[in-house]
């Protein structure tokens, strides 16, 4: 006789939890393919990469984190990156807690700008910045020659205290920018050295519990969270900046054959592409709430378009040289990831490139330098993001994009 099977064992609540967290991964998948998602085998594959990189992150901006207990976390490394990262730029997030109070301790590292932002979700759940300090406001104290900051960060601000940021808002988080004069794995390799930071919680709080299967359902539940954000903004974002296109000199007949250009008030896609929708189709897919809910800091500026690039070709950057902090021009992905600065100059920062005499600056953009001074590698990327960021510009600055044949640059 055929033996009866065994009964199905009972599903546990960390088994079902970790069974949702799997279904809605393999859903967030689907989007590289989709119809705003990766149109190359090379961009499938940096997709789904690109998954993979933003749950290394979430493990410890949101599976781990602890509100009571803050722990200053890297959030970008050389092969982990999201949500268009500077190429020369230490980031570091902290999650606090809005009714609780705390001391941020920066030791000072060899940094061109240091900053302190504090980012909360309003009533209607949108993102916004709370408060924030730059180095050139905080109270520096020398300390055995070490120059030393002590932040306090609550509601109200206590007597007696140098510097104060505000808490306000739901589930504050806070954020901290390094700038260095190169990019920023060099302070990976001791060429520079980085603030030393620490966050400590001054409030009565307990240790944490132990671990349990709601923890696990929760941090899971952030952790997917996360990663689709991080997806729907990045191609949110990159279909938004698809309508923003790189210029394209003229041609014979006056019009590049195989441009995206305007025809009739309508913007169309060129013949490289076979797309089932249109641009503007395709932005109307993206919820605008993801755009806003994603700010630079203070004092950010950022100029940039969509580019669309065959091998022959150049992107030209022309601008003016503006008193600011910093500013670089670089490279970044369908997925606003940097280009890879390991072994590519995806990028070039206001200390490296070459002026004119009257400040004026003259950028290219192409997988292998021309022969020309100020050379960014665009990795053999056909389309992407063509990105210049100022920090404390005054006046802001200006720039023009353009696609050029590289067979027509001076040598």
């Amino acid at each position: 006789m055929p033996k009866t099977p065994p009964a199905s064992s009972p599903t546990h609540p960390s088994q079902r939890a970790w069974n949702d967290f799997a279904d809605r991964l393999k859903q967030i998948g689907e989007k590289i393919t989709g119809p705003t998602g990766a149109r190359t085998p090379r961009e499938r594959a940096e997709g789904y990469r690109y998954l993979v990189r933003l749950l290394a992150a979430a493990q410890e901006l949101e599976m781990e984190y602890d509100r009571r207990h803050p722990r200053l976390v890297r959030m970008m490394t050389p092969i982990r990156k999201f949500k268009g990262d500077g190429t020369d730029t230490l980031y570091h997030e902290a999650k606090l807690d809005e009714k609780l109070s705390y001391e941020l301790t920066v030791r000072r590292g060899e940094d061109l700008f240091f900053s302190v932002t504090v980012y909360a979700y309003n009533e209607n759940d949108a993102y916004y910045i709370v408060d924030d300090l730059i180095d050139d406001k905080l109270v520096w104290k020398d300390e055995r020659g070490e120059s030393v900051a002590r932040i306090h960060l609550s509601a109200e601000r206590p007597d007696g205290v140098d510097n104060w940021v505000q808490l306000a808002g739901a589930r504050p988080i806070l954020f901290t920018r390094q700038y260095f004069p190169e990019f920023v794995h060099a302070t990976d390799s001791g060429r520079y050295r980085p603030a030393v930071l620490h966050v400590e919680c001054l409030s009565d709080v307990d240790i944490p519990a132990h671990y349990s299967e709601d923890d696990l359902e929760a941090g899971l539940g952030r952790v997917i969270d996360f990663v689709e954000d991080a997806t729907d903004v990045s191609i949110g974002l990159s279909i938004f900046a698809g309508l923003n296109l790189v210029s394209f000199e003229k041609t014979e007949g006056g019009q590049r054959v195989d441009a995206t250009h305007i025809t009739d008030g309508n913007l169309v896609l060129d013949g490289a592409r076979d797309d089932e929708h249109t641009p503007g189709e395709l932005a109307q897919m993206i919820d605008p709430k993801l755009v806003a809910n994603n700010l630079p800091g203070p004092g950010i500026q950022y100029l940039g378009a969509w580019y669309r690039l065959r091998d022959d070709e150049a992107i030209r950057i022309t601008g003016k040289d503006v008193p600011c902090r910093y500013w670089s021009c670089q490279i970044l992905t369908r997925y606003l990831e940097s280009g890879d600065y390991r072994f590519h100059r995806v990028g070039i920062n206001n200390r490296q490139v070459k002026l004119g005499d009257d400040g004026s600056f003259e950028i290219f953009a192409c997988h292998e330098n021309p022969g020309v001074d100020n050379w960014i590698c665009t990795q053999g990327y056909p389309n992407g993001h063509i990105l210049i960021r100022t920090l404390l510009a005054d006046p802001l600055m200006e720039a023009e994009f353009s696609v050029v044949k590289i067979s027509s640059l001076p040598s």
